[in-house]
């Protein structure tokens, strides 16, 4: 690295604390649901509405906020991220919940665009995918720790208390920001001109098509994995708490050694990723009823679902051929879409009548979808990259 590694520490710390206030709810949906009276599908919104606030709003501020210095600019988001998150704890409606929740949202999408590109100035192109990794070790170290601390608390006090107990992980992770980030975490910044010649390469959106519709598959079943664990496997509400700690830890394993696959193949582990996780939806379809196999595919699920991160989040860079907030907020925000596409068909699957044992295979079906984009576009961008390279030999024969 170029630099200290504490300033990625403190981006993880921060990534730790907005990643909680993402996935815990999802623990909590039955609560969420009495509490406001109305069906859990309905529930299920307050992960849609964080989605889709980090899809159109991470990259909106992202665009905005260019100039402003990035230590200033992450300062900023997680204040109002603090400001936001207060206010779900305190709403009164679903609605209030939602919106809430959606500003919650933009402010962890325009974080990890910036937050990446901050990680990716600090060290040198060989370890970029890990430096993205210790990133995002932050969200999933926080489905290990944040969820199930978290849930604890929702179960012991309500919903509310998941809520207030991401309010003081943000506090703290503000903090720290303000302590140990450089004073100039500028590094790089990229010009308009090369994020526009970016921005239209046709490669860069399928690459954000494939990070969607693959991670949505896993949240099609996800967002409703406590009344799948509690309805289909016959787990109790104090025994989802560390079966999703299984699938946290499935994280963190997952998107570790991805980060560090990634450094020698992003192709190669993309496409595993992808690939397990198809595999992993369809099995879990046929055996949520097996307390003992759902143990071992959730662990199998985590590490498969986040360890599509890292590389993907690198495929882009590389993609696109600069760092910029905006480039790698568009990416968060295409993972965020991912979950907001996967929890809305979700929901319609439950409405139309089907059981819970469906949603992975639906799941499986919009992850392969997404492994054959990335497949299309790696291929496209194996070939633009040999053009490329090819266009000097041409010319000094010419």
């Amino acid at each position: 690295m170029r630099s200290s590694p504490l300033p990625l520490y403190a981006l993880a710390l921060t990534s730790f604390a907005l990643g909680t206030a993402e996935f815990a709810p999802n623990g909590q949906l039955l609560s969420v649901a009495d509490g406001f009276a109305v069906p859990v599908a309905d529930a299920g919104l307050i992960t849609t509405g964080f989605a889709l606030g980090g899809v159109i709003g991470g990259p909106l501020i992202a665009a905005a906020t260019l100039r402003v210095p990035h230590k200033l600019l992450t300062i900023i988001l997680v204040a109002v991220f603090l400001v936001a998150n207060i206010g779900t704890a305190l709403s009164p409606t679903l609605l209030l919940a939602i919106l809430t929740r959606a500003l919650a949202g933009a402010m962890l999408g325009a974080f990890m665009g910036v937050a990446i590109t901050i990680a990716s100035d600090l060290v040198t192109t060989a370890r970029r995918g890990r430096a993205i990794a210790l990133v995002f070790s932050g969200l999933t170290i926080s489905n290990v720790l944040g969820v199930v601390i978290g849930n604890l608390a929702g179960n012991a006090w309500g919903w509310r208390s998941v809520f207030w107990f991401v309010t003081v992980l943000a506090v703290i992770s503000l903090v720290g920001l303000i302590a140990v980030l450089p004073r100039r975490a500028e590094a790089v910044v990229a010009t308009s001109g090369s994020v526009g010649a970016a921005l239209r390469t046709g490669r860069l959106w399928l690459t954000y098509a494939a990070m969607a519709l693959a991670y949505g598959g896993l949240f099609i079943m996800f967002t409703y994995i406590e009344p799948i664990l509690q309805e289909r496997s016959g787990a109790s509400s104090g025994a989802v708490v560390w079966l999703l700690l299984v699938f946290g830890v499935g994280l963190v394993v997952g998107t570790h050694y991805a980060g560090v696959f990634a450094d020698k193949s992003i192709r190669g582990t993309t496409v595993t990723a992808m690939g397990v996780l198809a595999a992993a939806l369809i099995t879990f379809s046929f055996l949520d009823t097996n307390i003992f196999a759902v143990i071992v595919l959730l662990g199998v699920l985590g590490a498969a679902g986040f360890g599509m991160v890292p590389p993907l989040q690198s495929f882009a860079v590389e993609v696109a051929n600069v760092t910029s907030p905006f480039i790698s907020a568009i990416a968060s925000a295409s993972f965020m879409a991912g979950v907001s596409l996967g929890s809305a068909v979700g929901g319609e699957v439950l409405r139309r009548g089907y059981d819970y044992n469906v949603l992975p295979l639906v799941g499986a079906g919009l992850t392969l979808l997404g492994l054959v984009v990335f497949l299309v576009v790696a291929a496209l961008h194996k070939r633009a990259s040999f053009q490329i390279r090819a266009l000097p030999e041409q010319v000094s024969v010419s």
